[in-house]
């Protein structure tokens, strides 16, 4: 790979900064831009690859013929459902809490009626505060589903919480801590409420338990617990759960609880306070995420949360790069990782590389060069659709951006068949409708202009002028101005 390009002197910084509506001549103040552009948009939409609450079951009792994707239930038949909750038999109560259980997947706007101005909850909080442990995990059944509906649904909920946390400790745990898990998600004043009662200490002891299903259902719990920017993450590893999570990476092999203990490690690490990442590494978390990535290569999404793990990792400070991208197995398998055929593995991965080539130490480019990412990442940004593309021309530009010899370097990786296509690839960037692309595109022509010699004959030559006018006639007038 090319040496670094040493670092502009600063009057050439102070006049970047002095020019009006223009790009950066400086890569560091243009990759800060970039950074800042881009964060936020792109970590919005990564929240939406995956729905957060989950609904419990009774599997057996849907068959292919009768599935239906709504309950269709008249006011008769929820009087008729009241009068089963409210039964002097036994059998009729729970058969009742069971069908209550199961319409609650989908609810229809009776039952929903039911819920929010009826007295459902206190027919629920009834049977939780009472002494038969069927009716009581039957009722808690039913409040899983409730707290995974809407927001209004989950708010009725909340009334149960001293409850579910008292299970914790007893009967019920694992559906407990599912029910705990849904109304987390719901926002930070139904975190608030939990951590107010106690939630946490319970939560995380689960973690010793031996019934692996159970440290699933935890691990569920606190990743949600873990969500948003008042997370309060100090008070999970005062609790010890860097001990707890570390272990389980050292011992388990079942893909589906790594991949629940990396869900709470990926919002451990989301915070814009880097304190904690960094104590995870010291601890030891590198290899040990390393070390699960090839068996969860052909899991599909069950691979996410480690994924933006790694991402979030690499999003901070250079040393969180320099120590995961050191461990020997790790650019092996994100060579892998990034050419799944699991689209929202791949376009995740290409975020962990474009934090990775984010970072200013020539020893990290260095190793993406030899581990052969160029002509992987360039194929991508030329060949697939626009979404995919676009996260591939992220990695592409920090590279570009770390100098003159890096832009030159990308023009003559042997799969691209010459420079022309990918100008021809970011032009269209600057084409399309998307704001975002349309920022990639002109990053890409900047550079090309100020670090190609012959960048702006290649320009013209594939009528790149066009593609810089059309820009013009776009209402946003950052974009216009640049």
């Amino acid at each position: 790979p090319p040496a670094q390009k040493t670092p502009p002197p600063p009057i050439a910084i102070h006049k970047a900064k002095y020019k009006r509506n223009s790009i950066s001549k400086s890569p560091e103040e243009a990759r800060q831009k970039r950074i800042e552009l881009d964060a936020q948009v792109r970590r919005k939409h990564r929240e939406q690859l995956i729905t957060a609450k989950r609904f419990k079951h009774h599997l057996d009792d849907f068959k292919e013929d009768d599935a239906e994707s709504e309950f269709d239930l008249s006011q008769q038949d929820i009087e008729k459902l009241k009068s089963g909750l409210n039964s002097s038999s036994r059998d009729l109560r729970l058969s009742s809490l069971k069908n209550l259980s199961t319409y609650l997947v989908d609810p229809p706007e009776t039952l929903r009626s039911f819920i929010i101005e009826g007295n459902c909850i206190d027919i629920l909080t009834k049977f939780i505060s009472g002494i038969d442990p069927d009716e009581q995990l039957q009722a808690t059944w039913c409040i899983t589903n409730i707290a995974a509906g809407s927001k209004e649904l989950c708010q009725k909920a909340l009334a149960t919480v001293p409850y579910l946390i008292s299970f914790l400790d007893g009967e019920n745990i694992d559906q407990a801590a599912w029910t705990i898990g849904n109304i987390a998600v719901e926002g930070s004043e139904c975190r608030d409420l939990l951590r107010a009662n106690g939630v946490l200490f319970p939560l995380i002891k689960l973690l010793n338990s031996q019934d692996i299903n159970l440290v699933q259902t935890a691990c569920f719990a606190l990743s949600n617990l873990a969500r948003g920017p008042n997370a309060k993450l100090e008070e999970f590893f005062s609790a010890g759960i860097t001990q707890h999570l570390m272990r389980h990476l050292k011992t388990e092999e079942m893909s589906e609880v790594v991949s629940e203990i990396s869900w709470v490690l990926t919002y451990l690490t989301s915070c814009d306070n880097d304190k904690y990442s960094q104590d995870l590494l010291k601890e030891g978390l590198a290899p040990l995420l390393v070390k699960h990535m090839r068996p969860l290569l052909n899991r599909g999404p069950l691979a996410l949360p480690l994924i933006r793990t790694f991402g979030n990792i690499a999003g901070g400070p250079d040393d969180n790069t320099d120590i995961i991208i050191n461990q020997p197995d790790f650019l092996p398998c994100m060579i892998e990782y990034v050419q799944s055929d699991c689209r929202p593995v791949k376009k995740e991965s290409l975020w962990v590389m474009s934090n990775i080539t984010a970072a200013r130490l020539s020893g990290v480019l260095i190793k993406v060069f030899d581990a052969g990412f160029i002509p992987i990442l360039s194929t991508i940004a030329t060949h697939t659709n626009f979404d995919i593309r676009k996260e591939a021309a992220y990695s592409l530009l920090n590279i570009a951006s770390h100098g003159e010899e890096y832009m030159k370097s990308l023009s003559h990786q042997e799969l691209i068949p010459g420079k022309d296509q990918l100008v021809h690839r970011f032009l269209e960037f600057i084409r399309s409708q998307d704001v975002d692309l349309i920022r990639l595109g002109l990053s890409y022509v900047e550079l090309l202009l100020t670090q190609i010699p012959d960048g702006k004959q290649l320009l013209e030559r594939m009528h790149g002028i066009d593609a810089l006018e059309s820009v013009t006639l776009l209402e946003d007038q950052l974009l216009r101005s640049t």
